[in-house]
């Protein structure tokens, strides 16, 4: 189960009427002005949909049928940036993130480069910026991170971060503000610790309201003869940003999203110079759970085992659950000693309040899929892209990240054969020409 602030709302089912609707989806125009073909009616789908104690709301669907849910969608691949040879840049080394602001404008981390590099909607280089460095405008790469992050912020601002440095720029690249050091240590979050805590955190996501969404990770070590025992608990934390306090050093809002447990151990064996310190892991606790910020008031978490996902806000009450199929009740078993077969890789939110929920998959070569949630909650289908991105990276803990823009575009990282990136950008369509919007929901 998800950690106890996580579920402060959630309880048994009240008195709460139960309603079940029918819904029949509207489905938008035909794709193509004066199209002499119209679009055929949608299917209709069975969503139930409860009220639980303390006003949750639970929206359950159907197990997909054979064609996947009441909508066929499909990615359509209409831009490719990258080259395999040359010297120009076009040429990535090693992507490791993209952004993109609301002209359309492309942001690329090129940790091969070390640089930020910028391309217009069509896919010309503007200018780079963010190179390596200490001084102004720069930024310090290094070896021991491999979370580097940039985030756009509306209306002209662009984060570039790592666990320890989170710099801002204008799109001209001019330094806007820097919080943290290259290679620092970090402070854990203790009590009033927490400010400096937050250099340990990574940048998400940002809004055009003023705030900024961090993961924040700390971890606790307890030490007991020769075996040491790491704690670590990731939060989501809302940071206001403002032209009077323009660095994140204040929480606003914080809520716990996973927690994991790994034991080490040592031991001391004598030689012939004298004695020496052998150490290593005997376990580790497996990433379990997947979240995605919704760039307002919640978030949203999942069990990696279930299709159940759970809308949080910053103060830890579930104000809503969405269920796909029949997920296992009780949820899957958070402790280290159950088994745990992932079905969910990592969850995204589009600017509709659409949930995509990527599939797990153990082959970083299989085609990704994801299960597809509008903003009422109702699932409308899956969609699967030939083009490998947010493909598993670092051990496969975590995957290659996306930016998803309204209207379905996906600007995302690409490799081919030869582990060359490239940045791509994909069109969700529907079939049957049904728009990507944030309806008005019935609940």
């Amino acid at each position: 189960m998800f950690p106890g602030a996580l579920l402060r709302a959630s309880g048994p089912a009240g008195a709460a009427l139960a309603i079940g609707l029918a819904l029949g989806l509207t489905p938008g125009p035909a794709q193509g002005a004066g199209s002499p073909h119209p679009v055929p009616p949608q299917p209709r789908q069975e969503v139930t949909v409860d009220t639980l104690e303390g006003g949750r709301i639970l929206v359950g669907n159907p197990a997909p049928g054979r064609g996947g849910g009441p909508d066929e969608w499909r990615l359509v691949e209409e831009l490719r940036l990258g080259e395999v040879d040359g010297a120009g840049p076009e040429v990535f080394g090693n992507v490791h993130d993209v952004a993109v602001d609301e002209r359309g404008n492309i942001y690329v981390l090129d940790y091969g480069s070390k640089e930020v590099r910028v391309f217009d909607r069509e896919g010309r280089h503007l200018r780079s910026m963010a190179r390596d460095g200490e001084g102004p405008g720069e930024f310090r790469y290094s070896g021991f991170s491999a979370e580097y992050r940039i985030v756009w912020q509306p209306p002209n601002r662009l984060w570039v971060a790592d666990r320890y440095q989170q710099l801002s720029f204008d799109s001209l690249g001019n330094e806007l503000t820097r919080v943290g050091a290259p290679f620092g240590p970090g402070t854990p979050i203790s009590g009033t610790a927490m400010r400096d805590g937050l250099r340990r955190g990574t940048i998400a996501a940002a809004d055009g309201s003023g705030f900024i969404y961090q993961q924040v990770r700390v971890t606790d070590r307890t030490t007991s003869g020769d075996e040491t025992v790491s704690r670590s608990r990731t939060y989501g934390v809302r940071v206001p940003i403002s032209p009077e306090h323009p660095n994140p050093v204040l929480p606003r809002d914080s809520v716990l999203l996973d927690s994991r447990v790994s034991t080490s151990t040592t031991q001391t064996q004598a030689s012939g110079d004298g004695n020496i310190t052998i150490g290593g892991t005997i376990k580790v606790s497996i990433p379990r759970r997947v979240w995605a910020f919704t760039h307002g008031e919640t978030v949203w978490a999942a069990n990696r085992a279930a299709h159940r996902f759970h809308e949080v806000t910053f103060a830890g009450d579930t104000v809503r659950t969405l269920e796909l199929g029949n997920p296992p009740s009780p949820p899957p078993d958070d402790s280290d000693d159950s088994e745990f077969e992932p079905l969910i890789a990592s969850l995204e939110v589009s600017p509709e309040g659409w949930l995509w929920a990527l599939r797990h998959r153990e082959d970083p070569d299989e085609s990704p899929v994801w299960d597809l949630f509008d903003n009422c909650g109702r699932y409308r289908g899956e969609v699967s892209s030939s083009t490998r991105i947010a493909a598993p990276r670092f051990g496969g803990e975590e995957v290659a990240p996306i930016d998803l823009g309204a209207g379905g575009v996906i600007h995302g990282i690409a490799r081919d054969a030869l582990d060359v990136s490239f940045v791509v950008r994909l069109r969700l369509q529907s079939t049957s020409g049904t728009a990507i919007t944030a309806e008005a929901c019935r609940w």
